[in-house]
């Protein structure tokens, strides 16, 4: 790992702190397949294909806002199993949660925000909590696989 990353450990899991940069895509990625032991490869494929559109979305408000602050990865294990993301942008309403779908008379549509919707139709057990000062989104595991 690069030395803009920093790990901290916490009890039942760990942290990481990772560059506001789309190489936290590959950190978390890598990060989550080395700690996690997925029901099949469609479990990791569909829980992968969720996280990178969470941190993707991380860096992009990070780049956005102009943010040089790190965006989190937490993992946890043993009773709570699950992955978390934490960003220090503005956060997002609400009404981006529920972004209606591509129009089929050919309109453009407004792409903001489809990232959220694809995570929580892969993973129906995402949260999500925003406010001005940052967004943390929680991933479970449960049903896909067991942190080792």
């Amino acid at each position: 790992m690069s030395s803009d990353v920093a790990e901290v450990s916490v009890r039942g899991g760990f942290r990481l702190e990772m560059p506001p940069a789309l190489v936290s895509i590959s950190i978390s990625r890598s990060t989550v397949r080395r700690v996690v032991t997925f029901r099949d490869s469609d479990a990791e494929s569909t829980f992968l294909v969720a996280l990178t559109e969470i941190v993707a979305n991380a860096v992009d408000e990070h780049a956005r806002l102009g943010v040089d602050r790190p965006i989190v990865l937490e993992v946890r294990f043993g009773s709570d199993e699950l992955v978390r993301v934490i960003d220090s942008g503005e956060g997002f309403s609400t009404a981006l949660r529920s972004v209606p779908p591509i129009p089929i008379d050919g309109g453009e549509p407004d792409q903001r925000g489809r990232g959220l919707l694809l995570a929580r139709a892969l993973v129906p057990a995402i949260a999500f909590e925003s406010s001005r000062t940052g967004t943390v989104v929680t991933l479970p595991f449960a049903g896909f696989g067991i942190v080792r």
